[in-house]
């Protein structure tokens, strides 16, 4: 499949699908000629790779385990201790955001109780 083909076919923007190859994530898949080889296997890698970006995955260490994880040299061990630490980081993450939604809830319920004030 070519990238514009997998673009449409599973809804992946050709700009997120360019960024991903520039990035060097897909470099296992590369055909002698340089292009990508967008097969099935590497469209279920971009779910992967979509999933980690939205997460806030660093791109080098991404990188590192796509690489690994394509070429099939990784360790059960190895993928579940990444994994979880992308989960904590979006976690904390969440949480921080949560303290900020709260302390503005705060200064709008803190505003909204002066008697008389116009909104």
């Amino acid at each position: 499949m070519t990238k514009e083909q997998v673009s449409e076919r599973f809804g992946v923007p050709l700009n997120k699908l360019r960024f991903y190859e520039s990035q060097g994530l897909f470099d296992c898949h590369k055909q002698p000629d340089g292009n990508i080889d967008y097969n099935d296997e590497l469209v279920d890698y971009i779910g992967i790779i979509n999933v980690l970006v939205e997460a806030g995955a660093e791109m080098d260490t991404l990188r590192k385990f796509m690489q690994k994880l394509m070429q099939s040299t990784i360790t059960k061990e190895e993928k579940l201790h990444y994994l979880r630490k992308q989960r904590k980081r979006l976690l904390e993450d969440i949480h921080s955001k949560q303290k900020s939604l709260d302390q503005l809830d705060y200064i709008i319920f803190d505003i909204d109780k002066i008697p008389g004030f116009q909104h």
